[in-house]
């Protein structure tokens, strides 16, 4: 046996041999009591001598039985709440496991350690662990199921982090932060019964005006602009109806020069001096006339009296409704989702899903029947408190919808029009009709114009007609009233099919049935005119009772209407038809805007890659992937073309793939890939579409009449190509008719892309995830519901300001606020983004294991080249290139803050002729724009400082024509010589994408290796070896910098000139065609189905014999 450090025998096991003559029980039960605490975890002396001096102690533990060895130790394994919770400073009366169920025992301990931890800092957190764990589950993006959560809590825990609260105290307290700040989540029963729930856009928006990351970028006046970037500089708000503007013009603290405009003037609002008390204390006697509204001889402003001295403030919103899966996998879940956003703030928020407002979601409900419920907080004379953290005071302000961007089907219901499908398939216009009148001159020359504009009142007679003709029982009438008008609502659907079954029902009882009909019509002497004149009078009867059965409709409504309300007896917007077209201040037909992704990338784009890939070979397939592959990217702010992949998924292609077709595609249709049908006119059909695509995606118009004449004339050429390749197409794609309404649509309410859709189809992944995380039982309360939570804590993480329940304003603690305004991950992963502009001139030097200094005359040697400087830059000492060496450098910001790298192609600025005298002249030279390739970006090693750098640049001649093929500018080099202009980083004026070609230059291909997983493997594939002829077109397909481009060439070069001069005479040639064409079709058919009857005929006579 071997003898241990205790001197103890130890077996061959290891195990320690204790030889005694006798055993002192108490001893050893003392040691085994002692290790198994321990083995608890829960040992302290202090917690020990706590519970057992407590009231509820070992008396009330072991209730008079002896304390052995054995019901000790099970004691302790029941106290351990009661240790855990002394742990962390908690007191905790102890009762036993039948005193208390679970929740009871949660609810103590949250309660507890509430009590206990309550740190301002983190308020209205009591720890930074409970916000921390708060932020862990309100990541938009990365959402936690409850499972995940509990499990981090866990480890927080078991890595021994402090202050980590048990999972019903968070939820509780997310519960009440949520409610405090008003975010109710509200039951909505649609005027169909279906269920839904939805999150009120009133509370929603309030939080804009209490959130200082947001207020400062709010503009609640129109703007009078000669520039129009934003739809408060539009012409639709000029021309707005002034009370439904903003109300009340104050100058808080000198704000900026906004205007406020009248029915008569526009003034500065900066000259306004006395309000209407000003002048009533004044004794002026201030009179209107009888043009003026209505409460004009009331004054003061009826909203004076609800303001009661607080500010009041009109918000525009934009909406968007569409169906969207809940599911992430393939399979389909359907839901449809309603979303707004605040068009009173600039665009480029806009843009970010920190400012996409979520309102409700519902499997079941449709848009209509949860718009019903959005409505409820809109209009002119709903005012909402809010708190604005600007003026740190109470405001009022009301919320007005303004545009309704959706894609087309969608926009079809929410006008309640029949559809793409239909015969009148314009939802903004009456053009369409049945295929023989759309086929005649006149018919189908309309299809290229904007027809007779729809308008909301309009659509709601038409409505309550085919309601009452419904009443009568017959549905032909009705479907024929629908396909003439286009208008077909689908909650007036609802309703009149219901109608045509009970007149029908009704008619028969009355009229029809001898045993139940009317006596006056049992009289058989009752005949012609005078039965007639029964039967319409008992119709009349019917028909009257038909229209009180409706009007009491739905019955859950009906009975909150107040019995003196006439509404009791009228068809009522909301229950029997569409509200959107009864909605003040909109026009549904109007701001239904024409959408670029749905109609533009996803139509007509989208109809050009189809028409030209379905007619190539697979060779040719091919080849175009080869030369999209070697497409230049720079200035294109895209992503290298991967032209392999877009050909391989030629049907399956999403909106950034055609976006990116329409930019370089047309370079590289190449005579060998218009050997088709329609082979020239298809080239004229992709430059038609990227002239015009360039146009439509500006997000600044300088010129708003001259932009709208050229994009009429692009629009125009565009449906007039596609007249040449296929005259039917503008009866079978209705989006090539819509595409005319965007002149109106940009007139109005500003730049198309203001009205762009891919945010909110980017924010469903954000509901997707919510969705997935749902139990499914409830879908929308629990979507909505978590929503809201997530809606709460981005406000009170971005420090905006909430009314608790004793009626202070109060915010969150500097930690919370510290750790989301310093903390650029947060705002990430919270949808905000406040990108640090980038400084025009300055220059990124390069990483220390690439920098290179270098002597000027080693930077410019290069064979035939010719170098000119501007005098002004060799002038000054630090700058002499000569006299200094020199560091190249990565990248400079030119003035249009584009990041310019060495091969990008930049216009700049220098003296009409390069000098080297003294620049010290009574007139500086004339300074021109060129274009050019920077070849080097240098700054000097001494002095590395951005205003000392300068860029060597390729100077480049643009051509004094466009290219008769492409209707480009070509850029070419001006001699033999390569000119290389130095000039200062300030001068590079904004980059532009410039494309080889390589049709002229006749560029081969070779063999390239291809990289996978970021490295070069041994396979190969086909790439484009460009020429060595330095030609190039100025890309004027490109949507980067399109306006600029536009502004610094000559017009010649961007004014587009007619496809055809004479418009009318050709459409009438393409209806004549489209007439003969379709003639034979339905000849053929009707042939065919003759020859099918007759067939079926003699089958059945051979069955009959």
């Amino acid at each position: 046996m071997d003898i241990d450090s205790h001197g103890l025998y130890q077996d061959v096991g290891g195990q320690s041999i204790c030889f005694t003559a006798g055993e002192d029980l108490e001893q050893i039960s003392a040691q085994v009591l002692h290790q198994q605490i321990e083995d608890l975890g829960y040992y302290s002396h202090e917690c020990l001598a706590d519970f057992w001096s407590s009231s509820e102690g070992a008396e009330g533990l072991f209730d008079g039985e002896d304390a052995t060895l054995s019901n000790v130790a099970t004691a302790l394994e029941a106290m351990g709440k009661f240790f855990a919770c002394r742990a962390l400073g908690l007191q905790l009366i102890y009762c036993s496991q039948s005193d208390l169920d679970e929740d009871e025992d949660e609810e103590i301990l949250t309660e507890q350690w509430e009590a206990r931890h309550n740190n301002q800092k983190w308020a209205p957190y009591l720890t930074k662990t409970m916000f921390m764990l708060d932020f862990l589950d309100s990541l938009p993006r990365l959402r936690l199921s409850d499972d995940h959560l509990k499990t981090i809590m866990w480890v927080m825990k078991e890595c021994g982090t402090p202050d980590v609260p048990s999972f019903s105290a968070l939820r509780k307290r997310q519960s009440e932060l949520t409610a405090e700040m008003g975010l109710d989540t509200n039951r909505r029963v649609s005027t169909f019964g279906n269920e839904f729930y939805n999150n009120s856009a009133a509370q929603m928006f309030h939080l804009d005006w209490a959130n200082p990351l947001v207020r400062p970028h709010i503009r609640p006046y129109v703007e009078v602009s000669s520039t129009v970037s934003e739809f408060y500089q539009a012409e639709r708000l000029q021309n707005t109806d002034v009370d439904l503007l903003q109300l009340m013009w104050a100058d808080f603290k000198n704000a900026p020069g906004s205007t406020s405009t009248s029915r008569s003037d526009t003034i500065q609002a900066t000259e306004l001096i006395d309000n209407v008390l000003d002048l009533k204390n004044q004794g002026l006697k201030i009179c209107f006339d009888d043009t003026a509204p209505q409460w004009t001889k009331h004054m003061p402003h009826p909203v004076r009296l609800k303001a009661q001295g607080r500010p009041t403030f009109t918000v525009g919103l934009m909406s968007w409704a569409d169906d969207v899966s809940g599911n992430r996998s393939k399979q389909y879940n359907a839901h449809t989702n309603v979303y707004a956003a605040n068009l009173n703030l600039p665009h480029c928020k806009l843009q970010q899903e920190y400012f996409v407002r979520f309102s409700s979601t519902s499997p079941t409900a449709t848009a209509l029947e949860q718009l019903d419920g959005f409505l409820e907080d809109i209009g002119p004379d709903r005012w909402h408190e809010a708190y604005d953290c600007l003026l740190k005071q109470e405001i009022l302000f009301r919320l007005i919808l303004r545009v309704d961007p959706a894609d087309n089907p969608q926009q079809s219901e929410l006008c309640s029009h029949i559809g793409l499908n239909g015969n009148k398939f314009c939802r903004k216009c009456h053009v369409g009709g049945p295929a023989k009148e759309m086929e005649t001159h006149v018919g189908y020359h309309s299809l290229y114009e904007e027809g007779t504009a729809r308008t909301a009142g309009d659509t709601v007679t038409e409505i309550v007609s085919q309601m009452v003709t419904a009443m009568h029982g017959n549905e032909q009438n009705v479907e024929a009233m629908q396909t003439a008008s286009g208008i077909k609502d689908p909650i007036a659907q609802f309703w009149i099919q219901q109608l045509i079954q009970k007149a029908r029902d009704l008619h028969h009882k009355h009229i029809s049935s001898a045993d139940t009909q009317d006596s006056r019509l049992k009289n058989r002497k009752l005949k012609g005119e005078a039965r007639q004149a029964v039967k319409n009078k008992i119709a009349g009867k019917i028909e009257e009772e038909l229209m009180r059965w409706l009007t009491e409709q739905p019955a859950h409504r009906y009975s909150k209407i107040p019995e003196d309300s006439p509404l009791r007896t009228q068809i009522r917007p909301g229950d029997h038809y569409n509200k959107l077209l009864v909605l003040e201040g909109h026009d549904v037909h109007r701001d239904t805007t024409v959408e670029l992704l749905h109609t533009y990338l996803l139509g007509l784009d989208k109809y050009v890659w189809h028409t030209s890939h379905t007619a190539w070979s697979d060779a040719q397939r091919q080849i175009m992937a080869i030369r999209l592959q070697g497409s230049s990217v720079d200035g294109l702010s895209i992503f290298p073309v991967r032209g392999q992949y877009l050909v391989k998924y030629r049907n399956n292609l999403i909106g950034k793939h055609f976006k990116t077709l329409q930019q370089v595609g047309v370079f590289h249709l190449h005579p060998d890939l218009l050997e088709i049908e329609y082979g020239t006119v298809l080239l004229e059909l992709w430059k038609a579409t990227g002239e015009l695509g360039a146009l439509l995606f500006y997000h600044e118009i300088d010129n708003m009449s001259t932009y709208l004449e050229d994009l009429d004339t692009l629009i125009g050429n565009l449906l007039d190509v596609w007249g040449t390749i296929d005259p039917n197409r503008i009866l079978n794609k209705p989006k090539i008719h819509l595409l005319k309404h965007i002149i109106t649509d940009i007139r109005n309410s500003g730049p198309a892309i203001l009205f762009s859709t891919e945010i909110f189809e980017c924010w469903n992944s954000i509901f997707r995830m919510c969705s997935v995380l749902s139990n499914h039982h409830a879908p929308s309360h629990d979507i909505a519901a978590a929503i809201a939570d997530l809606e709460r804590f981005k406000h009170q993480v971005s420090g905006g300001w909430w009314k608790t329940g004793h009626g202070s304003y109060v915010r969150a603690g500097d930690g919370v606020r510290e750790m989301f305004q310093q903390n650029s991950e947060i705002q990430r992963r919270l949808g905000w983004a406040d990108p640090k502009p980038l400084s025009p001139g300055t220059v990124r030097r390069a990483t220390m294991k690439k920098r290179m200094v270098v002597s000027w005359e080693v930077s410019c040697v290069e064979e035939e080249t010719r170098i000119t400087a501007d005098a002004c830059t060799l002038s000054n000492p630090s700058c002499r290139p000569a006299d200094a060496l020199w560091e190249y450098a990565q990248s400079l910001v030119s003035r249009s803050a584009d990041v310019c790298k060495e091969g990008s192609w930049v216009f700049y600025e220098r003296p009409h002729e390069a000098v080297n005298e003294d620049c010290n002249r009574a007139e500086p030279p004339e300074r021109l724009t060129f274009a050019g390739r920077i070849r080097r970006i240098l700054i000097p090693s001494s002095d590395p400082r951005s205003e000392n750098g300068l860029v060597q640049v390729e100077r480049f001649a643009i051509s004094g024509q466009p290219d008769a093929r492409l209707n480009m500018p070509v850029l070419h080099r001006e001699c033999s010589l390569i000119l290389i202009d130095i000039v200062p980083v300030k001068n590079i004026a904004f980059i532009f994408n410039a494309q080889h070609d390589c049709l002229t230059a006749e560029c081969t291909t070779h063999d390239e290796n291809v990289h996978q997983e970021r490295r070069i493997t041994g396979l190969t594939q086909k790439g484009v070896r460009h020429g060595e002829m330095q030609r190039y077109f100025i890309n004027m397909h490109a949507l980067h910098n399109a306006a600029l481009i536009r502004r610094t060439l000559p017009r010649h070069f961007s004014k587009p000139n007619p496809f055809y001069i004479d418009r009318v005479a050709k459409h009438q040639e393409f209806s004549d065609k489209v007439s003969s064409v379709n003639t034979k079709r339905r000849d053929a058919a009707v042939a065919k189905a003759r020859d099918t009857r007759a067939r079926k005929k003699e089958a059945q006579e051979l069955q009959v014999s």
